[in-house]
């Protein structure tokens, strides 16, 4: 007996728990996003604490993506075993612990040390809420997943907001952190306790899947025979894209605090870098599903790598507080659907395991987070923070270049 894929797209008497799960998942996204941004502003305060150099913070954040790697490849396994709703939101408990001891770090390699533990598990709730938000895609019968990461922009936004304004009134760090840590709690375990996502093993809402052999969570996948060789190479270049569309907001998140304190923006204007990138990214996803549809995966990532370029350019050329805010909010336009668009790319891709082709993209995602800080971090102190915005630019180029490995629309 196989799965009929018309099953997958949902009943219209299963419309209420779509909607529900769909409400579920979005939580958890915007979730994600607040709880790192809520310590991004503070960043200038502990590079202060701990007297660090920008390459030593720069190693200290690539921390994160070591964890990343170390972890990132085990997501599979994990939806497998758990399902990607209990990943997603059980993971982001931890996630919440890690904000606490790296706010509460006394030494470079107690901080480092947490960014690996995040920066793992972030990898793997990445994972868990995308599986399942693609879960949920599928029985809706159209493109949604731009508004879950829409989600995660809010959060981002939020987060930076509270960073800046806890900042401002000399809240200390570790109480800002438990306080985070509450309303994660809240929004990211709450769903799960009151069963709001979509019940089952992920492999059901697979279409290639087929009756499990021996026991549920061990199914076998069939689809179109492809060299893996090709199989390996798209996912690689997946990856490089998903890689790309991450580098401006790497550059928001990591570096733009630091960048606009060098141009001379005042404490409680350093978290603006991720507001404006953010905030136009919330505009882009809430779009973003429409224009999909409408003008297909491709045409999307190639003119968004139009304008990550040109807006890291204009920062570029400015180089001021201004310019560098202007440049980031025509860069979070230019990203905004490229990561989930890469995503539905590397889970569409036939004869893999639920979550397999998200992991694999993820991971080598991540492994430019990992290289990436340290190099940009050596370079900016030896030549300044322009650096991080030519980072920026090269991926707007690669995002206008490689957009042809994406899947040609129906």
């Amino acid at each position: 007996m196989t799965h009929d894929p018309a099953s997958a797209r949902g009943a219209p008497a299963d419309r209420h728990s779509l909607i529900r799960a769909r409400i579920a998942v979005c939580l958890v996204f915007l979730g994600n996003g607040l709880g790192v941004a809520n310590l991004m502003p503070r960043y200038p305060e502990i590079v202060a604490h701990l007297d660090l150099t920008k390459a030593a913070f720069g190693q200290a954040v690539a921390a994160a993506s070591v964890g990343a790697l170390l972890a990132g490849l085990a997501a599979s396994r994990f939806i497998t075993r758990y399902t990607s709703a209990r990943v997603a939101s059980l993971g982001m408990l931890l996630v919440a612990a890690s904000l606490i001891g790296a706010a509460g770090a006394q030494s470079w390699a107690v901080l480092a040390a947490c960014m690996l533990i995040m920066g793992g598990t972030d990898a793997v709730v990445d994972v868990a809420q995308n599986a399942h938000g693609l879960r949920i895609q599928r029985r809706w019968g159209s493109s949604i997943v731009t508004s879950f990461h829409a989600a995660w922009s809010l959060g981002a936004v939020l987060g930076a907001v509270a960073g800046q304004a806890m900042a401002g009134a000399g809240v200390g760090l570790v109480t800002h952190m438990l306080i985070t840590a509450m309303v994660l709690l809240a929004v990211c375990v709450g769903p799960l306790a009151l069963g709001w996502f979509l019940p089952g093993d992920d492999s059901l809402d697979r279409p290639e899947s087929v009756e499990p052999l021996g026991s549920p969570s061990a199914p076998t996948w069939r689809g179109p025979a492809r060299p893996r060789l090709v199989t390996a190479g798209l996912l690689g270049v997946v990856g490089l894209l998903c890689a790309a569309a991450m580098f401006p907001e790497d550059i928001a998140h990591n570096w733009s605090s630091l960048l606009l304190a060098d141009q001379g923006a005042r404490a409680s204007q350093v978290g603006l870098g991720v507001v404006a990138l953010q905030g136009v990214m919330i505009l882009g996803r809430l779009v973003g599903d429409r224009v999909i549809d409408a003008v297909g995966a491709r045409a999307v990532i190639a003119g968004g790598g139009v304008l990550v370029t040109a807006g890291m350019g204009i920062a570029l050329l400015a180089s001021s507080v201004p310019g560098t805010l202007v440049g980031m909010a025509i860069s979070g336009l230019g990203c905004a659907v490229a990561v989930p668009v890469t995503y539905s790319a590397a889970d569409d891709v036939e004869g893999l395991p639920p979550g397999l082709g998200l992991t694999i993209v993820s991971w080598l995602a991540r492994l430019a987070g990992l290289i990436a800080p340290p190099i940009v971090g050596w370079l900016s102190d030896a030549h300044g923070q322009w650096v991080a915005l030519a980072y920026g630019l090269l991926g707007g180029v690669i995002l206008a270049t490689c957009w042809p490995v994406l899947r040609r629309r129906a």
